[in-house]
């Protein structure tokens, strides 16, 4: 899996944007670079979470499913719901003949370098049509922010071409200043993300959504400070976070 290490993320997509109470809903889990599934993630390693328009957290299987992997939620409420995958890929060094291996210090001590790699993956869906009198909506919680480690944060909503998304990177509860966030969307036909922006002072930017299709955002980091020693000297995340049906 040294793809990961060299830039490769997983992402997920629901098959339709909006469910109904009941309705069973399928999402696709994908691995790649820049929205271009390349492989697969090992599914081992991904574990995911549906949470609910209460905050409730619903663990989920993650099935085989051809060119990606498969979520499925049966929802049983109205309201906004968020679907996150994490894939925890372990620690990789770079040994001193230029080769990745997955490991730590303690199997390859002459390592040039070593690091623990882990990743996110969300994205938000509607259950129902959803309106000012509906019940449910009174108790909505914000799953926008879902409280992981690294975390791209931007409204839930009805975006259409020429819209501006404003969205925050987060790190352990605070925000990212000068982070690097890459987008993309499924017309862009070349293998790199489309753009890139950097967040400000508080770990905020806005990206202009130019075209209709699903929209990708991907954000990386690099922490010096998590080693844990003579295993790995620093932690890499990264995050994902999808929009569905840019009209």
């Amino acid at each position: 899996m040294e793809r990961v290490v060299k830039g490769h993320e997983i992402w997920v997509l629901p098959e339709d944007g909006l469910l109904y109470r009941g309705q069973e809903g399928r999402f696709r889990v994908f691995f790649g670079h820049a929205m271009h599934p390349d492989g697969l993630a090992q599914q081992e390693r991904l574990t995911a979470w549906a949470v609910d328009p209460g905050g409730e957290r619903l663990r989920l299987g993650v099935e085989a499913g051809g060119d990606s992997h498969l979520v499925r939620v049966v929802p049983e409420r109205e309201g906004l719901w968020a679907l996150t995958v994490e894939n925890d890929v372990g620690p990789y060094v770079l040994t001193r003949g230029g080769l990745y291996k997955p490991g730590t210090r303690k199997e390859y001590p002459d390592a040039r370098e070593a690091a623990y790699y882990y990743q996110y993956a969300k994205t938000c869906f509607r259950v129902g049509h959803l309106c000012v009198a509906c019940g449910d909506l009174f108790k909505q919680a914000d799953v926008s922010f879902l409280g992981h480690e690294l975390e791209l944060v931007l409204a839930p909503g009805d975006y259409r071409a020429g819209d501006e998304v404003a969205l925050q990177v987060r790190y352990r509860g605070g925000p990212l200043p000068r982070a690097v966030v890459a987008v993309t969307w499924s017309g862009w036909e070349k293998k790199d993300w489309a753009n890139r922006l950097v967040t400000d002072e508080r770990g905020r930017g806005k990206a202009a959504l130019s075209a209709p299709g699903h929209w990708l955002f991907y954000v990386r980091h690099v922490d010096h400070g998590r080693g844990v020693a003579g295993e790995f000297e620093r932690r890499v995340t990264s995050a994902t976070v999808s929009l569905w049906g840019v009209n």
